[in-house]
C-alpha cells in the first residue's frame, strides 16, 4: 500500500515513534520514499510526490499511455493518506503480465521502467504497468535485486498485513475483477470511492490514531487470515 505524504522525514520520525521499523528507500539525505516491511505479504510505502509533477501528466501519457499519465497525476494530487495499491509479481519483467491483462480486456499502459539507489549504494530496478481507471491498483514487478529484509521486528508488535479493505465503486467492479480476481489480502466492497479504506495489521493491540499516521487507517487484525496465509 502506498501513502502520499508532504514531508517524508517527519513521516519516518512519526512512524518510528509509533513503534515501526522504517527503512529508507535511498540515502536518507535525499530519499523521497520509506518502507515498513513485514517478513511476508504486503508492505507499506510512504512517498513524497510534489504536486507540481501533475504538469507531467500529458508528456508521460504520450510516452507510456494514458494509464501511466493518469497515475502520475493521482500520486501528485491531494493531501496525506492512502493513495494506491501495488500488485507485485514474482517476475522482474512485466511483458508477460501486460499481455495477459490485455487479453483479459484490462486497458493498461506501456511498461514504465524505473529504479533507485538504495542506502547502501546498490541500484534497484523495477517495472510498472498502470491499468485504467487510475483508481484501480497498478502492477509492479519484483524488485531487482530483492529488497525485503530477512528478519523484521516492530516494537509495537505488528507482524504483518492481514487484510486490505478496498472500496470499489459499482462501475469499477468489472475492471477490478478482471485485474485482480481472487487475492489473499484484498477485501473489496462497494463504496462511493474506489481505493484503500483501511489496513488490518496482525500484532497491533489498538488502532493507531489517524492524526498520527498521516490520515491512514491502520487497525488490529480482526481475522485469522494472516495465520492461514502462513500455513
Amino acid at each position: 500500500m502506498l501513502c502520499r505524504v508532504d514531508d517524508i522525514r517527519s513521516t519516518v520520525e512519526e512512524f518510528t515513534g509509533l513503534g515501526f521499523s522504517v527503512a529508507w528507500g535511498s540515502a536518507p539525505e535525499k530519499a523521497r520514499n520509506a518502507l515498513v516491511w513485514f517478513e511476508e505479504g504486503p508492505f507499506l510505502e510512504f512517498f513524497e510526490f510534489p504536486s507540481a509533477l501533475r504538469a507531467l501528466r500529458w508528456p508521460v501519457a504520450a510516452s507510456f499511455g494514458r494509464g501511466m499519465g493518469d497515475r502520475l497525476a493521482k500520486w501528485a494530487s491531494g493531501d496525506d493518506g492512502w493513495r494506491d495499491v501495488a500488485l507485485e509479481t514474482d517476475d522482474t519483467g512485466l511483458a508477460r503480465v501486460r499481455e495477459t491483462l490485455r487479453a483479459a480486456g484490462v486497458p493498461v499502459s506501456r511498461i514504465f521502467r524505473n529504479g533507485r539507489v538504495r542506502p547502501d549504494g546498490r541500484r534497484v530496478r523495477y517495472q510498472l504497468v498502470a491499468p485504467r481507471p487510475a483508481t484501480l491498483p497498478f502492477v509492479v514487478s519484483a524488485y531487482d535485486p530483492p529488497q525485503r529484509p530477512a528478519s523484521i521486528t516492530h516494537a509495537n508488535g505488528a507482524t504483518g498485513v492481514t487484510a486490505v479493505h478496498y472500496g470499489v465503486r459499482p462501475e469499477h467492479r468489472d475492471g477490478y475483477d478482471r485485474l485482480i480476481g481472487d487475492d489473499p489480502w484484498l477485501r473489496p466492497r462497494t463504496a462511493v470511492v474506489t481505493g484503500v479504506l483501511e489496513v488490518e495489521l496482525a500484532g497491533l493491540t489498538a488502532p493507531l490514531d489517524p492524526a498520527l499516521v498521516r490520515g491512514v487507517a491502520l487497525v488490529p487484525a480482526r481475522s485469522t487470515q494472516h495465520q492461514e496465509n502462513q500455513q
